[in-house]
């Protein structure tokens, strides 16, 4: 991977591969996760595309946009303890140094037009969130666990503040106070490419260190929440503290050792609590990578909870690894089949910037191959947070 320091906080990361008919990049404003800041910067991810100083309204971008051959989207990205307003471009090398020309336009000349369209969009989002009850119950349950932590909030931010913002005057500051980042992935030439950066996004240097999402955190006790709300099929969120540095060699087995214990339909609680007691709906669980954290989410009638979360924590404390080779093969397979995406792989070079070290899919997939046993390695976890959503039956 090519990379140059443009100005001081400002980088440009360049993947050169000949295996896409595209080239794909990001141009990412990355900010420390906050409260007070939350909601400004989903709202600007959200308003962004709504016209430039060179194409008044979203309209005439999109059709400029169609006539280069180009896409270009925004969003808004919760990544460990970040918040990322992300402008996503995809084009071809024909069209590459008038795409980088439109992204500068956005980037340096946003009108931010249609402003109360944009606010109506992001309380759909956020109200969204309640209407899914398992998005609910997610983050509910990280609020909870998180509690006294950045990466509780919100990554879409809040209703009751959606008013309360001026996209125009706090974009100024954002462009001003954000570390900046450019991925790019295709076949490049990096010193052309380089040069299209700098001259159609010139960027003001700045003083900004983002320094890796605090990982290692012991609870005091385990918080045990229970939200009373009518729902057909209760919601289950179990949450683990692994304490697992994000960027190790641990790290890989945590992996695997999530795999067997509940990433796969041959995992151990999905092979107990769904298809041998038929106990859930569904269950499975994943890692939170920045924060070093393991969840399990199960959808299951209230009555069930306690044996539902008994046979979590049973299994947790005795995993097999008799189907070792089976889930290296899944995650080796999962690890290839992202080599494919050019959104994976930008991704991983994105989480790589979070985490503190950049590690190809190549690199992943040897280190997944090393690994002769998990040693145990979940055995250390410690159990933080139990939430539940759903109506007790007093019947049962």
């Amino acid at each position: 991977m090519y990379t140059i320091n443009l100005t001081e906080g400002v980088d440009l990361h360049i993947v050169k591969t000949d295996k896409f008919n595209t080239i794909t990049f990001c141009f990412l404003l990355r900010t420390p996760l906050k409260f007070s800041t939350a909601t400004s910067n989903a709202l600007i991810a959200k308003s962004i595309l709504n016209g430039t100083s060179n194409f008044k309204n979203q309209h005439k971008l999109e059709i400029h946009l169609e006539n280069i051959d180009t896409i270009i989207s925004s969003e808004i990205l919760k990544k460990g303890e970040e918040h990322i307003v992300e402008l996503y471009v995809k084009t071809t090398k024909n069209y590459l140094e008038e795409a980088v020309k439109t992204l500068g336009d956005i980037v340096l000349n946003p009108l931010f037009n249609n402003i109360d369209s944009a606010k109506i969009a992001l309380k759909n989002t956020i109200l969204s969130q309640y209407n899914n009850k398992r998005v609910y119950a997610f983050n509910k349950f990280i609020e909870n666990m998180c509690k006294e932590e950045a990466y509780s909030i919100n990554g879409d931010g809040y209703v009751e503040d959606i008013e309360k913002i001026s996209p125009h005057k706090y974009y100024k500051e954002l462009l001003l106070c954000s570390k900046i980042d450019i991925i790019a992935l295709g076949n490049i030439d990096e010193v052309l490419f380089t040069n299209y950066i700098k001259k159609h996004i010139p960027l003001s240097p700045r003083k900004i260190t983002l320094t890796p999402c605090e990982y290692i955190y012991t609870p005091e006790k385990i918080k045990n929440i229970n939200e009373n709300i009518d729902i057909t099929q209760s919601k289950l969120c179990i949450g683990f503290r692994a304490n697992v540095d994000p960027i190790s060699n641990d790290w890989y087995k945590l992996v695997l050792a999530n795999e067997l214990f509940g990433g796969s339909a041959n995992s151990a609680i999905f092979m107990e609590a769904r298809e041998s007691q038929s106990l859930c709906y569904y269950i499975s669980s994943k890692l939170l990578r920045y924060k070093s954290i393991m969840v399990v989410e199960a959808g299951i009638d209230h009555k069930n909870k306690d044996k539902v979360v008994n046979i979590i924590k049973k299994a947790i404390s005795n995993i097999s690894e008799d189907n070792l080779e089976i889930a290296k093969t899944n995650i080796i397979n999962s690890y290839k089949m992202a080599q494919d995406e050019p959104e994976r792989i930008i991704d991983l070079v994105l989480g790589g910037l979070i985490a503190g070290q950049i590690t190809s899919f190549e690199e992943a997939i040897e280190n997944i191959k090393s690994i002769k046993s998990t040693d145990n390695i979940l055995q250390n976890c410690k159990l933080d947070t139990i939430y539940m959503l759903g109506k007790e039956d007093i019947n049962a």
